[in-house]
């Protein structure tokens, strides 16, 4: 115990007693902001809801009616312990969850901080432990909503903490199978945490198993390559409308044939040798032929699979783009890793196959430690989930998917630009906030180089294009640091897992993506900016006098951080304001007056309703949180007749969003209005149509 004392830092002791004791404020905070100033998004009660039903005893319920799957696993049990207490108090359980929210973001702002004072200096380290505690929109998007954001952010952290521990050590000594078996756990852990994070788990094992080659940097950055190229390919061929409606599926079954196929290839070919082995050249030749084999294979199988029917259409001229565009990127990526590579180290290696027949037992091993423990999680929970639920992965994701597969719908769409298809556009798309936030200020100083009102997404990406050129430069310069700490702090991985997990989304018609999914990425981009900080402030290091300034800077950056997020708690979370009989929501006193107790009310969201409301029951009508067989239901336009069924009386919706697709008005024969409020109507549902 004492050792593990000493090794705690003050700055981290200090840091966690200034967070904990901030928010402690907060969770002290009145009755009535908890709903209306903290907790605010429907899609958070949802996990409240289903908590407490599941601590109830009555099963992983919104409504107690249907059972759903529609949340991620990890936080749902995180979830059920706190929402037990929902039975005394509806408040009691958010102030315990907002204490435990705060206590993840302690722990993850600190694994920052000894990550990068490990491998950068204590200066960066101070100040992006101090960004990631009080920035407002990483507050605000990660930790304020209640949602599984907070222990995502912190799996992947502690996973790059593992990724960089194990690189200090497998080049000193043997790591036995029981060490990948315990880093696959991991990265299940940050894969149940957001169950799109799988592709980053995934690639964590690649990054460990082929440790000491070359392939362990390309084949990681080759996969994100391969799905962008034959996703855009598709795109370049049809266009964004036309391809999230008829050809997203089967853009993607090709690029998962691509993946297995391009690898093989480029493996067996020479791609992943040493660079410096033979003359640039003939490593590109051997990408190029590679690639036109693999490129002819995949286009064959795709058009067999289709003619015998499993297959869905797929415009074939996008296999020569998808040849064209894989083929650029992948020599641009030999290229930068021949740059990065030391002129020093020039040794022939072995041959694919040599290397693949001294090696393969080791990388079999290593390889069945780490994924039968990643894979065989996952494979239990989707056997289970399929057992149970009657889908294998989370409804809310499969309906997005469909709502995103629709020629109109009334929810979010899927990404229609470039600039959201790469996680670059504005809202839900806008991926690197809050990074990208600097450079839309300074886009504002373009309007002399590119004037007008309509133009500033082109002045955004001027501004965004400045900065990377700077921090490219940065690195060009100090290649030898850049490389080293790049590789410590497990960049590649986390890279190529962010840009598939991206992909997962804009190349996929998710329609519905929220600005909270992309917590890799803000971790990514942390990182990426701690480098830059960490190289313009490295000179000045050196002398002890700046030294101690920096630091002293470093420092009054988190008082003044803090300060200001002091000022947020205290007006978003008053004490002694509000009445303690007043109502959580003035939605829920209208409705538990317009309706009678142990009625059932549908809503097209009604989280937040549904956590609050007394002696009523909410029924999810959107379909995020309620039952396979309900999405089923909806999508054969017989949603009405099967709520009906189970008890439902009462709707309460706008009646116009109705008639939207997904619904296609299949509720409007069963309805009919008795009251407003708000833009929403109080309509009963009807046993039978009225025409």
């Amino acid at each position: 115990m004492k050792k593990i004392l000493t090794q705690i830092a003050p700055f981290e002791i200090i840091l966690t007693l200034v967070m904990l004791g901030l928010h402690l404020y907060a969770a002290l905070a009145d009755d009535y902001a908890f709903p209306n100033n903290w907790f605010v998004r429907d899609d958070a009660y949802y996990y409240f809801k289903v908590a407490q039903n599941i601590s109830e005893g009555n099963g992983s319920t919104f409504d107690g009616i249907n059972i759903t799957n529609g949340y991620h696993p990890l936080w749902m049990l995180f979830c059920i312990p706190i929402f037990a207490l929902a039975r005394f108090d509806l408040i009691l359980p958010l102030r315990v969850l907002l204490m435990t929210i705060a206590g993840i973001h302690a722990a993850t702002a600190i694994l920052l901080y000894r990550l990068i004072k490990r491998h950068l200096s204590h200066v960066v380290a101070i100040a992006a432990s101090v960004f990631w505690a009080f920035n407002p929109y990483i507050h605000a998007t990660v930790y304020k909503l209640g949602l599984e954001t907070p222990i995502a952010a912190f799996s992947v952290a502690l996973v790059i903490y593992a990724l960089s521990t194990f690189e200090q050590t497998w080049r000193k000594e043997k790591i036995p199978l029981k060490k990948f078996a315990w880093l696959g756990f991991l990265a299940a852990l940050a894969m149940f945490s957001r169950l799109d994070l799988v592709f980053f788990a995934a690639i964590a094992g690649i990054w460990l198993v082929f440790r000491g080659t070359l392939m362990r940097h390309l084949i990681t950055l080759d996969l994100a390559i391969i799905f962008i190229s034959m996703t855009s390919a598709v795109l370049l061929r049809t266009d964004f409308h036309t391809y999230n409606i008829t050809y997203a599926s089967s853009a993607i079954e090709a690029a998962i044939i691509a993946v297995i196929i391009k690898l093989i290839a480029l493996f067996f070919f020479g791609a992943y040798q040493p660079l410096r082995a033979q003359p640039l050249w003939k490593t590109l030749r051997k990408i190029l032929f590679a690639l036109a084999i693999s490129a002819a294979l995949v286009a064959g199988i795709y058009i067999l699979i289709a003619q015998m029917g499993l297959g869905k259409n797929f415009p074939r001229s996008a296999f020569l783009l998808d040849f064209v565009i894989s083929l650029i990127l992948i020599c641009a990526s030999r290229l930068t890793a021949y740059w990065c590579s030391s002129p020093n180290r020039i040794h022939a290696g072995e041959s694919p196959l040599a290397q693949f027949r001294s090696k393969w037992k080791t990388w079999l091993a290593e390889g069945l430690s780490f994924y039968s423990v990643l894979g065989g999680l996952l494979a239990m929970y989707m056997v289970f989930s399929h057992v149970a639920f009657g889908a294998s992965s989370p409804v809310s994701g499969q309906i997005k998917r469909w709502w995103g597969s629709m020629a109109e719908s009334a929810y979010e769409r899927p990404a229609a630009s470039w600039s959201s298809y790469f996680g670059m556009d504005e809202a839900a798309f806008e991926t690197g906030r809050p990074f990208t936030d600097a450079f839309w200020s300074i886009s504002e100083f373009m309007r002399p180089i590119i004037p007008g009102a309509d133009m500033q997404n082109e002045r955004f990406f001027l501004a965004a294009g400045m900065g990377f050129v700077f921090w490219l430069g940065l690195v060009l310069v100090n290649k030898k640091r850049a490389v080293h700490v790049s590789a410590k702090l497990g960049f590649i991985p986390l890279f190529a897992g962010s840009v598939i997990h991206i992909l997962s989304y804009t190349a996929t018609s998710y329609g519905g993506a929220k600005e909270w999914y992309w917590v890799s990425q803000m971790l990514l981009l942390t990182f990426a900016f701690s480098l830059m900080f960490d190289l313009l402030t490295r000179p000045l290091l050196k002398l002890r006098a700046l030294r101690y300034a920096l630091i002293g800077l470093a420092l009054l950056y988190g008082f003044i951080s803090a300060n200001q997020f002091w000022k947020f708690v205290e007006y978003a979370m008053p004490h002694g304001v509000f009445a303690k009989d007043r109502p959580y929501m003035e939605v829920i006193a209208y409705l538990e007056a317009n309706t009678f107790e142990n009625e059932i009310i549908g809503m097209t969201g009604g989280g937040n309703v549904g956590y609050f409301i007394k002696n009523r029951t909410i029924v999810n009508m959107d379909g995020l949180i309620n039952s396979y067989e309900y999405f089923r239901a909806l999508q054969n336009r017989e949603a009405a007749t099967y709520l009906r069924k189970r008890g439902m009386t009462v709707i309460f919706a706008n009646p116009r969003l109705l008639d939207l697709p997904p619904y296609y008005g299949q509720f409007a024969p069963y309805l009919e209005r008795y009251n407003s409020y708000g833009g929403k109507d109080l309509l009963y549902l009807l046993e039978e149509p009225k025409y």
